[in-house]
C-alpha cells in the first residue's frame, strides 16, 4: 500500500510540474518554471522512495533521494521569493540556491553516503549522509522550507489573497508528515501527508491563476 501511495504522488507530482511548465511557457513568469522544477524534484523524490520502500535504499537511489529532496525545497522556495518579492531578490536568491545544489551534487557523489538504519531513519536524513553532504542538506531544506512558509504567508499579508494560504499549508503539511514518520508513527502517514502537502500548494497555484486572470478582464474591461 506504502508502495502504492508513493507511485501516486509521483504521477501527481509530475502532472503538476507540466501544468506548471505549460503555464510557464505561457507566461514567462519564473515563479511557475521554479515551481515546475520542484514538482520535477518531487517525481523524482517519490520514484527513489517507491523502488525501495519494500528493501532498502542502494546508494545510487539514495544520492538521487538526498539531491532530490533538498533541491525540491530549494527551488520551491525559489519561486515564492518570486511571488513574494522582487525579481531582483528572486534572481539574487535563485543563484545562491543554484550554487547550492551544485556543491551537493558533487559532494554526495564524491563522498557516497553509507547505508546503514532503517529505511525510515535514512529517508529522513538521519545516518546515510555526513560532512558537507549533510551541512548542505540542512541549510536548503531548512532555509528553503522556512522561505516558502513565511514567503507564503508575507505574501497573504500584503495581497489578502487566500491562495498564499494554501501554499502555506501545503508546505507545512508535508512537514508535518515528515516529522510524524520519522517519529515512527506510522510509515504511511509519509507519502498521505505528501499528497495532500501537493494538492494544496497546487490549488494554492490554480487559484492564483484564476485571481490574475480575474484582475486582467477587469483591466481590459476598464479600458473598454
Amino acid at each position: 500500500m506504502v508502495e502504492g501511495l508513493f507511485f501516486a504522488a509521483a504521477l501527481l507530482a509530475a502532472l503538476f510540474a507540466l501544468a506548471l511548465l505549460q503555464r510557464y511557457r505561457e507566461r514567462r513568469a519564473p515563479f511557475y518554471l521554479w515551481w515546475a522544477i520542484s514538482f520535477g524534484l518531487y517525481t523524482v523524490a517519490y520514484l527513489a522512495e517507491a523502488t525501495t520502500v519494500r528493501s532498502q535504499w542502494t546508494v545510487f537511489a539514495y544520492q538521487l533521494y538526498v539531491i532530490a529532496s533538498a533541491t525540491l525545497v530549494g527551488a520551491m522556495s525559489v519561486g515564492t521569493t518570486y511571488l513574494a518579492f522582487s525579481k531582483r531578490v528572486g534572481r539574487i536568491y535563485a543563484t545562491l540556491i543554484v550554487l547550492l545544489a551544485g556543491v551537493l551534487t558533487i559532494s554526495v557523489f564524491s563522498t557516497p553516503p553509507v547505508i546503514h538504519g532503517s529505511w525510515l531513519a535514512l529517508n529522513g536524513g538521519k545516518g546515510g549522509i555526513v560532512g558537507l553532504t549533510q551541512v548542505v542538506y540542512i541549510i536548503m531544506a531548512s532555509v528553503g522550507g522556512t522561505i516558502v512558509l513565511v514567503g507564503a504567508l508575507w505574501s497573504w499579508w500584503k495581497t489578502q489573497r487566500y491562495y498564499n494560504l494554501l501554499i502555506a499549508a501545503g508546505a507545512l503539511a508535508a512537514g508535518v508528515g515528515g516529522t510524524l514518520a520519522s517519529q515512527g508513527v506510522a510509515l504511511s502517514i509519509l507519502p498521505v501527508m505528501n499528497i495532500v502537502g501537493l494538492v494544496l500548494i497546487f490549488l494554492g497555484y490554480v487559484y492564483s491563476r484564476s485571481s490574475q486572470q480575474g484582475r486582467s478582464s477587469t483591466k481590459v474591461a476598464k479600458g473598454a
